[in-house]
């Protein structure tokens, strides 16, 4: 059994709910203090991520809107669901998982304590990878095409199952794997993907799940210990009424609770002048599926059709398009906003589910939030209130949920997001257009464990404003780690406090991730912080001077210490789970 580390010396840790190994540290029990993270093979994650840049953002057109990826995560994804976890490696792309296994979510056959190496996929995917194992070694890739013998930089770390993996996604107990559809050399770019023939992707769903967040259509709600492709609703290629001479190209796939929302370049073949057919245009679409109850997918229609209310809030058992448009921002006070994306129009670039809500970012640093509202989870909204909304209002009706993406209002640009189960995190990581960006957090929604950090307002609702009921966060927080403050300059106390207040400066951040209800992040020089909901030791307490675990919820950012220092500076990552965390440093 070996435990993680990087080629620098940076390793990664885990801390908080572990009732079932789903931190992956070699034991069932909940730590409060950063443990080594156990896998039963070899690998090292660190191999490809030490020899990339340290930002994925430059200062062009082409890039500088792309999706926030750490450059430096030691995975090319990774994914916490109710009780188990997952992550593809770099380089080989193989999935690990660890945690239970009661309903199948892991393929391991029996619940795990370490990270072990999927080996559960059908015969049928083996076969297809086969193939493309087979055009490697002859140089060539997916569609036959030469390919870069030295892309890949960890050959030696070979995949037993021969299957590469894009994507992968956990539910409270479900799992969605996407395969990648060729052999590409290792990229940190979520949306850096080339369009070839002969797509051979495939996705998933392994588990259980009674709300439709399998994927696999009415009466399939377990999948007994198997991973069954999903090939229903606009996934299905054989349906030409759903598909519409269009193939998809699958980018990443996120999962709240009980919901699924899926990214797709969609490609559709056009026909010219003299009906060829040969051209085509590209698009980038939403997809979803799972429990709409609280308008968490988004779905307005079916298949272009109006739904009536208890249709919306009910359950979406087969992939589903989700139809958002960016429109035009507006501040609170509905005049519109510009947020430039270069003349083009905005696409989707990335999204992100909470337990009953969902966040999707546009290119042009807008976004847009559909779902339960119960603790302003959705944002603020403009003054501009729906007819709809007027005579609910009139009836006494409480409405605490939106079924429908709409625009975070008063958001500065963004280009990465974070949810938790109530509460949302975006950050700008744009160092050469806005260096200050990258110093600030900014958070909404619930509150109630000290979720938001206790951050300064950004901007707060006029008190005409529709949004958050019942005593809800009204509003965006903005939160920021100190790196010093200056020296007293001998004034009075009072005088001086407010001295340092104005002249603190803050620590360049290079990681954040939302839990499930708490936060984290990582500072340039290698610092991490957690604040939130701590009832499982996931803010990184450690032990008290009586030996009792800190388990009290962590109203402001608090460094979080490991048992040694961290040997990769600005080369750190975070991710929050369901009442646990991980960090590589």
């Amino acid at each position: 059994m070996e435990k993680t580390g990087g080629g620098q010396g940076a390793a990664l840790f885990a801390f908080g709910s572990n009732g079932n190994g789903q931190l992956g540290i070699a034991s069932d029990d909940d730590t409060s203090t950063p443990q080594h993270v156990h896998f039963t093979t070899t690998t090292n994650l660190g191999a490809v991520s030490s020899n990339l840049p340290p930002s994925p953002h430059h200062n062009d057109k082409e890039s500088r809107h792309q999706p926030h990826v750490n450059a430096t995560a030691p995975f090319h994804d990774f994914a916490a669901g109710g009780n188990h976890t997952a992550l593809i490696t770099h380089g080989s792309r193989r999935l690990y998982m660890t945690g239970s296994n009661k309903d199948g979510e892991t393929l391991l056959q029996e619940q795990s304590q370490v990270f072990k190496l999927l080996n559960g996929i059908p015969d049928g995917v083996q076969q297809q990878q086969e193939k493309l194992n087979k055009n490697q070694e002859q140089g060539q890739d997916g569609s036959g095409s030469p390919i870069d013998k030295d892309a890949d930089k960890d050959k030696a770390d070979t995949n037993s199952t021969g299957i590469r993996w894009r994507s992968v996604a956990c539910g409270w107990a479900f799992t969605i794997g996407l395969t990648e559809p060729y052999l590409t050399p290792d990229s940190h770019d979520a949306i850096a993907s080339s369009t070839r023939k002969g797509n051979n992707q495939a996705i998933y769903a392994w588990g259980s799940g009674s709300f439709g967040e399998l994927g696999l259509g009415p009466g399939r709600s377990k999948t007994g210990g198997q991973a069954i492709a999903i090939t229903t609703g606009l996934l299905d290629s054989s349906n030409t009424t759903v598909r519409d001479n269009s193939r998809f190209e699958i980018i990443k796939v996120r999962a709240g609770l009980r919901h699924v929302l899926l990214l797709a370049k969609e490609i559709r073949n056009v026909g010219d002048q003299n009906g060829d057919g040969g051209a085509t245009k590209t698009r980038m679409v939403l997809m979803g599926w799972g429990s709409n109850r609280q308008g968490q997918l988004g779905v307005l229609t079916r298949l272009g059709l109006p739904l009536t209310e208890k249709e919306l809030r009910g359950k979406f058992m087969e992939p589903t398009r989700i139809v958002i448009s960016p429109g035009p921002l507006k501040n609170t006070t509905g005049a519109e906003e510009t947020h430039d994306d270069g003349g083009n129009e905005p696409n989707i670039v990335d999204m992100a589910c909470g337990q009953n809500h969902s966040l999707v970012l546009f290119s042009n640093g807008t976004v847009h939030s559909s779902g339960l509202d119960k603790y302003g989870q959705l944002g603020p909204r403009t003054a501009a209130v729906t007819t709809e909304e007027k005579e609910t209002a009139e009836k006494g009706k409480k409405v605490d949920f939106r079924i429908g993406f709409a625009p975070v209002v008063g958001l500065p640009f963004v280009d990465s997001i974070s949810c938790g189960w109530n509460h949302n995190a975006a950050m700008d990581t744009r160092p050469f257009v806005d260096p200050t960006a990258m110093t600030t957090i900014y958070l909404w929604g619930r509150n109630d464990h000290g979720q938001l950090g206790g951050g300064v307002p950004l901007r707060t609702l006029d008190v005409n404003l529709t949004g958050a009921l019942g005593g809800a966060f009204e509003g965006i927080v903005q939160v920021q780690i100190p790196t010093r403050r200056k020296a007293n300059s001998g004034d009075d106390e009072g005088r001086s406090e407010c001295k340092e207040e104005s002249e603190k400066e803050y620590e360049p951040l290079v990681s954040y991730s939302c839990g499930s209800e708490h936060t984290l992040a990582m500072t340039q020089s290698g610092a991490c912080y957690a604040w939130g909901w701590n009832e499982h030791g996931n803010c990184g307490g450690g032990i008290d001077s009586t030996g009792n675990k800190d388990l009290q919820d962590v109203p402001s950012p608090r460094l979080v210490q490991f048992p040694t220092p961290s040997n990769s500076p600005g080369q750190g990552w975070v991710m929050g789970g369901y009442g646990s965390s991980w960090v590589w440093t």
